[in-house]
């Protein structure tokens, strides 16, 4: 059993602690009252879109572990060249490099069908890496997983309405971030 001691970070649904015996993976553990297949679900999504994805997501392992606070994933840790944990993608300084980087990850996910549907900023991260900045996409639970208002989900059968609606999505990080919309993400809408 692991004791996990060094809490890193609290989402809605997960706390994410320091792993106690490899300080470069992290330990990811439920919350009280979270659904129980949400670490299923996510190693099942990163299988999906791992080949794809590669650099923009974060590797974890399958075979869940004991912990002192319930079971747990073990994924690897962002951490960055410096020793120091990775930032998200609104507390640094935003450039050129960045701005590709999104940019390609979003032609990637149009390209490949690979619909995720929550892009608020702080599900992105900036790793720097023997000096480069890689983004990192660290929401594996909303691939094909919209909490839209209906209940009919049609985008879940429908590639046209499910391209619609991230596309609308993936717009809407270009503005808090002060970076102009990418040509593609208008060329794709109007092709719908």
């Amino acid at each position: 059993m692991l004791i996990l001691e060094k809490s890193l970070g609290k989402g809605a649904v997960r706390e994410c602690y320091e792993h106690p015996a490899d300080k470069t993976k992290c330990v990811k553990v439920l919350l009280p009252n979270a659904d129980p297949t949400i670490f299923q679900k996510e190693y099942e999504n990163y299988s999906v879109v791992k080949d794809v994805l590669g650099n923009y997501i974060i590797p974890c392992e399958k075979e869940l572990v004991e912990t002192n606070k319930g079971l747990g994933m073990i994924c690897d840790r962002l951490i960055d060249d410096d020793g120091l944990p990775s930032k998200m993608i609104f507390e640094i300084q935003l450039d050129d490099e960045i701005r590709e980087g999104l940019n390609s990850f979003f032609k990637l996910l149009l390209d490949h069908n690979l619909f995720f549907y929550d892009f608020n900023l702080h599900n992105f991260a900036i790793q720097i890496k023997n000096g480069k900045k890689q983004l990192k996409y660290i929401d594996l639970k909303s691939f094909r997983h919209n909490h839209s208002w209906c209940f009919l989900k049609l985008e879940n059968v429908s590639n046209f309405l499910a391209r619609i609606i991230i596309i609308r999505r993936m717009k809407r990080v270009y503005g808090p971030l002060r970076f102009e919309i990418p040509s593609f993400l208008n060329h794709n809408e109007s092709h719908l």
